[in-house]
């Protein structure tokens, strides 16, 4: 069996995993406090475009995809900021799994799969460890100049930086990360590089 056609019956395997988990799992309401925020500033995240990412781009976002995935077990490749074919492989793969578009680049359809597959399953916390608190961390520091230790590990600091990202979103500040959040630290863009 190719390493593609392996990588691929495992994503659909993994996913299969997840839609169950998540259906059998999941709260009323499985987002960031959605009863303190308000429903204008939800339709405005929702709205933000999720940014556009291909072969040759170096970006903070491209770095959190790619801990997305290895999160999912799926090896982007190296664990930096550059979208390399290593990274456009695993995402060909990832996309062919679940039946999204296949061109191989970090768009919108393959951002909302991540957003729905890792935090609709879960919503990260205070004392919450791993690669996706990594991933958050490094996002605060580059989009908020958190200053944040960047040791996967979801401490006071971390939630006191997840509070002020979701106070300067508008969303129900509770510190803690899950879909909403996510969706605005990522389609955020107006940032000092």
């Amino acid at each position: 069996m190719s390493t593609t056609t392996g990588r691929t019956a495992s994503l659909l395997a993994a996913a299969a995993l997840a839609a169950t988990t998540v259906l059998a799992t999941a709260p009323a309401a499985l987002a960031d406090d959605l009863e303190q925020t308000p429903a204008e500033t939800l339709a405005a995240i929702e709205a933000q475009p999720w940014p556009e990412y291909t072969v040759g781009d170096s970006d903070i976002d491209v770095y959190a995809a790619k801990m997305l995935l290895d999160y999912g077990e799926i090896n982007p490749g190296e664990l930096d900021l550059e979208f390399d074919q290593d990274l456009r492989e695993a995402l060909l793969s990832y996309q062919e799994a679940f039946g999204l578009p296949g061109d191989g680049d970090l768009n919108g359809e393959t951002w909302a799969q991540m957003q729905d597959l890792v935090f609709g399953q879960h919503q990260f916390r205070r004392g919450d460890t791993g690669s996706v608190v990594t991933m958050i961390q490094r996002q605060l520091n580059a989009k908020f100049n958190a200053h944040l230790a960047t040791d996967g590990v979801y401490g006071p600091n971390t939630e006191r930086a997840v509070r002020a990202a979701q106070e300067h979103f508008g969303i129900g500040v509770d510190g803690i990360f899950g879909p909403v959040s996510f969706q605005a630290l990522i389609s955020y863009q107006e940032y000092d590089r």
